[in-house]
């Protein structure tokens, strides 16, 4: 059985691999990455839906150790479940934020969707998930380079 295809794109639809969040100091925030998390974007055929998705931060090893994320810097925005895109949820190791097609709701459980579409957002809601983020670094920290990546987690059948 085929997988799902998972594309991740900023809002200009640019394939997003790396995320440089810059000097950030002390107390202070990144600025806010957004991004479209797509199952099966453009696809012509169906692929299976990636169920019970979430996000979250990880050490580049894929451990959580690093302060990053032991403190949980990394704060995630889901406007499909938050309902705004002013609420934040600190993600790191085992501590995730859940995700949602933007054009699914409750019943429909933590799922982007596979099914074939145009790969247009207007018409595609059920395919896609946004998701904003930022860094914050607290006060106290030791000053240097952190790296880390994020993690989307799910299944499908």
């Amino acid at each position: 059985m085929a997988a799902p295809i998972i594309s991740i794109v900023d809002s200009s639809g640019t394939t997003i691999s790396s995320w440089d969040a810059g000097i950030v100091q002390s107390n202070n925030d990144s600025s806010i990455l957004s991004i479209n998390i797509w199952n099966n974007k453009g696809g012509s055929s169906t692929v299976p839906d990636l169920r019970e998705c979430n996000i979250t931060s990880l050490d580049p090893s894929g451990t959580a150790n690093q302060d990053i994320i032991t403190q949980k810097w990394v704060r995630v925005n889901v406007p499909s479940l938050d309902g705004n895109t002013t609420t934040y949820t600190q993600v790191g190791g085992s501590i995730t934020k859940s995700l949602r097609a933007n054009g699914l709701s409750s019943p429909d459980g933590y799922t982007i969707k596979g099914t074939a579409n145009t790969g247009v957002e207007a018409a595609s809601s059920d395919n896609f998930c946004s998701v904003n983020m930022y860094v914050h670094v607290p006060t106290g920290i030791t000053a240097g380079t952190r790296d880390w990546k994020m993690r989307i987690n799910g299944y499908y059948v």
